[in-house]
């Protein structure tokens, strides 16, 4: 009969299965929304190329394609670039604050793209202002530019571009397509009048019009807001990011409908009407063409990790500045993520499942939680790889804890393989010392 211990263990099991399957499925049909909005900035990108160069051979100039041009301009056309979405509700006189957030980190010489998520509210400092504020503040302060320098700043990346998409032109794009089919999970009745945003959805699936849909994925009044951590051990989180991220899957499914493929002349018209970026056409077409073989596995999605706060009376989300460098490092910069593994050696029941969830909490990656082979460590130890030093020590000094240089140690191996840093949690291991 299995122990209370090992019962817990199997079980996290089981839910780490369900949600590396939820997470390849996400991937999976971002990977198809990527192909379908390549597909049609290219096509874009190809009719303006081909006019502009039938336009340079009749004046008696020879043009050439970007394979066609020397090592310089092609080796530019691989280099990464990180690109700012912006999602916005811009109004006469009113650049308006961004209502959604996303960077987009593309590395065409790898084929690797991350899609970053900045909940709205996120506290930061913009470049040019005193203290901190909300980072879709940006945008009304200096407009794409200084919103892109506060999400450069933030995530210490180079930004140099930026998608702005109206939210009226996001309305007129999904009328094209048909409209989407969701099941709205809740009741949504929300009146601002001075923003002249009014939704007014019942629960149950249905056909969601452009006005619809642009009202479901704005809803934030559930108590949840722009996002909210739902659970710490896990990472996982809730509210209008989770809803954003259902609907992107169900308006993939629809664009990806054959029936689609008519109205592409169409979208493509709106693509322009409502969408502004200093992106180059050339450039457009570079990444379209780089990335044409792009598969599932290189498509990482994330939301900046923190948690929902109140400081000096404001709400904000509040980023935890190591874990969110860890997931910059990781998804941006392509650096190996570290491996985990935490073995219980205090003997006292959860103690190692309870330590997992406060390194996850802080955005360390914990791959496996264990009995140690034996019990009785008085002290918490931290064995580490010397490559990951820098990881081990910030571990050692939440948890008090004695720091090991993995080749002093004969056995560091314990199970089906060998992590960068083994947490062997001791005695002197309290959950409320944090």
């Amino acid at each position: 009969m299995l122990t209370p211990e090992e019962l817990e263990l199997k079980r996290k099991e089981l839910e780490e299965k369900r949600r590396l399957k939820r997470e390849r499925r996400r991937r999976r049909m971002m990977i198809y929304g990527i192909a379908i909005i390549l597909a049609i900035l290219l096509g874009i990108g190809t009719a303006y190329y081909t006019y502009n160069k039938a336009i340079r051979l009749s004046q008696g100039t020879q043009g050439s394609t970007p394979s066609e041009q020397g090592s310089p301009e092609k080796a530019a056309s691989l280099r990464p670039v990180n690109v700012l979405v912006l999602g916005i509700d811009e109004r006469p006189d009113d650049p308006g604050r961004t209502d959604t957030m996303i960077l987009a980190s593309i590395n065409p010489a790898d084929k690797r793209v991350a899609l970053i998520s900045l909940p709205r509210d996120t506290r930061v400092r913009i470049p040019g202002r005193r203290g901190y504020d909300r980072i879709n503040a940006a945008h009304v302060y200096g407009g794409p530019r200084l919103a892109m320098a506060a999400v450069s700043e933030f995530l210490g990346i180079p930004v140099d571009y930026y998608v702005k998409i109206n939210f009226d032109g996001f309305e007129k794009l999904i009328d094209i397509l048909g409209g989407v089919e969701i099941d709205v999970e809740r009741r949504m009745k929300y009146d601002d009048y001075a923003g002249n945003l009014h939704i007014d959805l019942y629960p149950g699936r249905q056909v969601l019009n452009g006005a619809d849909a642009l009202a479901y994925v704005r809803f934030r009044s559930d108590g949840l807001g722009d996002i909210s951590l739902v659970d710490p051990a896990k990472g996982e989180y809730g509210g209008r990011i989770i809803r954003q991220q259902k609907f992107i899957d169900a308006l993939i499914r629809q664009a990806a409908r054959p029936a689609t493929i008519s109205k592409l002349p169409s979208l493509a018209v709106q693509l322009v009407d409502c969408i502004s970026t200093n992106l180059p056409v050339t450039r457009i077409l570079n990444l379209a063409l780089n990335l044409r073989d792009l598969d599932t596995y290189s498509v990482a999605t994330a939301v900046v990790p923190g948690t929902g706060d109140t400081v000096n009376g404001i709400a904000y989300w509040v980023p935890n500045e190591d874990a969110t460098k860890v997931m910059v490092d990781r998804l941006v910069w392509g650096l190996e993520p570290v491996t985990i593994q935490v073995l219980n050696g205090s003997g006292a029941a959860g103690a190692a499942g309870r330590a997992a969830a406060r390194l996850r909490e802080q955005g360390f990656p914990v791959l496996d939680v264990r009995d140690a082979q034996r019990y009785g460590y008085r002290q918490t130890e931290v064995i580490v790889s010397p490559d990951r030093w820098d990881v081990g020590t910030q571990i050692a000094q939440m948890f008090d804890a004695k720091i090991i240089d993995r080749s002093s140690v004969e056995s560091t191996a314990w199970g089906d393989r060998q992590y960068d840093v083994m947490v062997i949690v001791g005695e002197n291991f309290s959950p409320t010392q944090f």
